[in-house]
């Protein structure tokens, strides 16, 4: 790397000399901008010839600050009055702040420079910082400037946190140097005043990059600089310890004792991967991507020589790499930050429960963290102090000082068969997972630790292990851990609503089996194809070896092989068939494992990302739960079917209705509708519907608006049917911005439809604003009135949006599946086939199937309409025109029809309904 900085500035002084005398921006940028793209290849050559990522960062800032010194140079030709402005040159400071400062650019990133000067001849500078700027603008370079004095500087880094990190790594770059150090002995004035402010305004804003970017280091398409465990969290430590002890740099920290040589190792080891990382990213782009979305993934893994290996795909092997060097950065930072931000030490508060009076004598919380009594080798001396000192962390909700962590890790070795074997630490592990609300504090501590996949090793397989299933956000192993967390929340009440979960949690025979279903549900990942058949044999090993008796087993193994049924039954299925929930019962057998699975699919969705869970989703569970705990438990619901039943119903929706519509008028609505309408409705649901009903008359079409929850809003449309009449539905929802969540279709002897939406604001993914209902009522009726032609509306709309979409996606994530898939079940339902639809979503998907479905004359009965990240999971429950199900050879003319009308669909990706 010696020899091509060199290069650099043997170029840089033949383009000073170049431009040596020029007066016409266009020729100067025309030197900066050949300099600029032959450097790059150079730097890129380096690149991917292994330079180290630190070396090519420092590098690529080598060139920048050689054009902009040049541009600075040659910025002094004649204004307007035919002066030169070296006057205003030698007043001015040029200074790098930010990443630039640091010396640190990827290929494509900006650089911030502040044009310091002295408040004299302001106009004449400014003319020079605008000629300066234009020529670097012009050259290809993205600049943020701020044109500034020295006191201006401080005044602002007070108020601005931004402004005040990016003036820590200020470097001169040309002009005054008196001014610049003017500026530095400033800002260092100001560092001396006391950093509590500023530490703690510096956890305010992780904190709020973290909300932005992702929390988490094992995020499936991580911000390689700015998410956690990106270069930006090392940024912060150190800013972090500047205030606190001067130095800038992990070398200075180094000298000075705060780290220590292994510290300081690994993390320039993992800061440089990152960085190689960020460059090839940028390389393979063309422009800045700093986010690794899949689709870059597999061009990131073949950039750097990755290969397939034992089920792994060539980018899952890559990413992993990727995890271990950000979790490593992001532990490193941590630490750093909370020695910083330490104040004097106090004294130990000691940790003692009577019946464990041993562990008092080994552990003690010193300013909020726990910390070893003994010496680094007591683990290997006693191996069981391990359990002891994640139960008191536990306990005390503390986590490991670093001192602690590192003693752990060093001791991994006395964890082998014997110790796994032991069934005093089967008992001691499960003693932790008994403790609600606290489990997922305590096994992640052993993940940081690396405790986990060495007691576990079956976990330790899917440890950092990226799923490219356009579904999950995260990793396996921290999918899991947070789906371990999202059952410590409902405990602690910490999320809402979960009151019906806490009583299901509450009624488990041993809250420990509910923990190691999370905790073995995805655990075999990462083997290729059939991970629930490998995981129920790898979750009974476990459990054997964890001393559990046969039923506790048994318990577990079932958990592992249903713990996706519950929610497709929930999501996809017309739970308003009895035999959904006879069957579902047959699956789980009690009502502990009802409970269990309940609180496993909770924790799960909930741990697949932010914003899976939702309350429309929960209903649906609850309402499943509800059905299936009646027949687990022999309690009969009050009896509403046959006659007698009907009887009753009619008499409580006349009730309703006393004085507006005669008993006469219900019994001729009920008589005119099916069976299931009665099951699927309540008195107050049949009398609403038959008020919209009577006002029909005279009108196309009559609409009612209900709230439900914070997620979703029901929207009742009432009119006269028609063929494709829920195709226009969803078609001109659709062009409104509405998602269709789920369906209830009934249509009358008579003609007369009523169609129960649940719907969702696509854009808010919330509940529709009461200001867009009246809009969509409009929208409604010209369409069903058939004054509108909803496939020209539907297709305007989307040509419309589809900048707008592509710019929300970013790209798009590469389709990982083939797609669609489309699948008959005619056992599912006994009164109608259940039509199954696996497609890439997109706008208007919902219409798309629903006029693919009435070109084959069929009928629909009930839809159920989920999302999952870029796939949209519909189910379709269909009839023939003359209300029968489909034969064997009809079922399959339409698994043929609707996948033929939705293989055209188009590289636009998002939801519409």
């Amino acid at each position: 790397m010696r020899a091509l900085n060199d290069k650099v500035r043997k170029d840089a002084a033949l383009l000073s000399e170049a431009v040596a005398g020029l007066d016409d921006p266009a020729a100067i940028t025309s030197r900066l901008r050949a300099f600029l793209k032959l450097e790059n290849q150079r730097l890129k050559m380096a690149h991917r010839s292994g330079a180290a990522g630190r070396q090519t960062a420092a590098a690529r800032s080598l060139v920048v600050d050689e054009v902009v010194k040049c541009a600075f140079e040659s910025a002094s030709w004649p204004g307007d009055g035919g002066e030169f402005l070296d006057g205003a040159r030698a007043g001015c400071s040029l200074v790098a702040v930010g990443g630039y400062g640091r010396a640190e650019l990827a290929p494509f990133s900006d650089l911030d420079l502040v044009f310091l000067h002295t408040g004299r001849r302001s106009d004449q500078t400014k003319m020079l910082a605008e000629r300066v700027l234009r020529l670097l603008w012009d050259a290809g370079l993205t600049v943020g400037h701020s044109f500034r004095t020295a006191r201006e500087c401080t005044a602002a880094a007070r108020d601005d946190l931004h402004f005040r990190t990016a003036l820590l790594c200020a470097r001169p770059l040309a002009g005054s140097g008196a001014l610049a150090e003017c500026l530095f002995d400033s800002l260092e004035r100001e560092r001396r005043k006391g950093s509590e402010e500023f530490l703690s305004a510096l956890r305010e804003e992780r904190d709020a990059r973290y909300a932005r970017f992702g929390a988490s280091v094992c995020l499936q398409e991580p911000n390689v600089k700015e998410s956690a465990g990106g270069l930006r969290d090392l940024h912060t430590a150190l800013w972090a310890a500047q205030a606190r002890y001067g130095p800038q740099t992990l070398d200075g920290l180094r000298a000075r004792g705060v780290v220590s040589e292994s510290e300081h190792k690994g993390a320039v080891r993992a800061y440089d991967f990152l960085w190689r990382v960020r460059h090839a990213a940028h390389f393979l782009a063309g422009r800045k991507a700093d986010r690794l979305a899949l689709d870059l993934q597999p061009r990131l893994a073949e950039e750097f020589g990755y290969k397939p290996s034992r089920g792994q795909m060539a980018s899952e092997r890559f990413m992993r790499d990727y995890y271990r060097h950000a979790r490593s950065l992001n532990l490193f930072a941590q630490s750093l930050f909370a020695r910083a931000a330490e104040r004097t030490p106090a004294r130990p508060r000691w940790f003692a429960r009577p019946q464990r009076a041993r562990q008092a004598e080994a552990f003690e919380i010193v300013d909020g963290r726990l910390r070893a009594c003994g010496d680094a080798r007591a683990f290997e001396r006693e191996p069981s102090l391990l359990f002891d000192a994640f139960a008191v962390a536990q306990a005390a909700c503390v986590p490991f000082e670093d001192s602690l962590r590192d003693a752990v890790r060093n001791s991994l070795g006395v964890v082998g068969r014997d110790f796994r074997a032991s069934s005093e630490h089967a008992a001691a592990f499960l003693r932790i997972l008994r403790r609600r609300g606290r489990v997922g504090f305590a096994l992640r501590q052993m993940h940081e630790a690396g405790f986990l996949a060495r007691y576990l090793p079956e976990f330790g397989r899917i440890s950092l292990l990226i799923q490219h299933d356009l579904y999950h956000h995260y990793t396996v192993d921290e999918h899991t851990l947070k789906a371990v967390e999202a059952l410590d929340a409902v405990e602690e009440r910490r999320v809402s609503p979960v009151a019906d979960l806490r009583a299901a949690f509450g009624e488990v025979r041993d809250p420990a089996l509910v923990y190691l279903s999370v905790l073995m549900h995805d655990i075999g990942k990462g083997g290729g194809r059939g991970h629930i058949a490998r995981g129920m044999k790898i979750a009974e090993r476990v459990c054997r070896r964890l001393r559990l008796d046969e039923d506790e087993t048994a318990l577990v193994v079932l958990m592992v092989e249903q713990h996706v049924a519950m929610a497709r039954l929930a999501l996809r299925r017309d739970l308003n068939e009895p035999r959904v929930a006879e069957d579902f019962a047959a699956r789980v057998r009690t009502l502990d494992g009802l409970n269990t699975l309940l609180l496993l699919t909770y924790a799960d969705l909930s741990g697949v990302g932010p914003g899976v869970w939702s309350e429309w989703k929960g209903a649906l569970l609850w309402e499943l739960y509800r059905k299936t705990r009646v027949l687990l438990t022999g309690v009969e619901a009050a009896a509403d079917g046959g006659r007698d039943g009907r009887v009753r119903f009619s008499e409580r929706v006349a009730e309703a209705l006393a004085g507006e519509v005669p008993p006469s008028e219900v019994e001729r609505h009920l008589a005119l509708l099916p069976e299931r309408y009665a099951r699927v409705n309540g008195p107050e649901e049949a009398a609403r519907h038959l008020r919209l009903v009577g006002s029909l008359e005279g009108n196309v079409s009559a609409f009612h608006w209900r709230a439900s929850g914070a997620d979703s809003t029901e929207l009742t449309v009432c009119a006269r049917d028609r063929h494709r009449l829920f195709a226009d539905i969803a078609g001109t929802l659709a062009s409104r911005g509405v998602e269709i969540l789920g369906a209830e279709i009934n249509t009358r002897e008579d003609g007369v439809a009523i169609d129960v939406l649940l719907l969702r604001d696509a854009a808010t993914r919330h509940a529709v604003e009461e200001h867009k209902r009246a809009g969509v009522e409009k929208a409604l009726m010209s369409a069903l009135a058939g004054a509108v032609e909803v496939a020209a509306t539907v297709e305007r709309w989307r040509r419309e949006s589809a900048p707008r979409r592509r710019r929300a996606r970013g790209g798009g994530a590469a389709r990982l599946r083939e797609l669609p898939g489309v699948v008959c079940d005619n056992e599912a339902s006994p009164a109608a086939t259940v039509v199954e639809i696996h497609a890439a979503d997109e706008p208007g998907l919902a219409y798309k199937i629903a006029s693919a479905l009435a070109a084959l004359r069929l009928d629909i009965v009930c839809a159920k309409i989920a999302t999952e990240k870029s796939d949209a999971l519909d189910v379709f429950y269909v009839t023939d025109e003359g209300g029968s199900k489909l034969s064997d050879a009809a079922a399959r003319e339409v698994e043929k029809g609707v996948k033929a009308a939705l293989a055209g669909v188009g590289e636009t990706v998002g939801r519409g309904a």
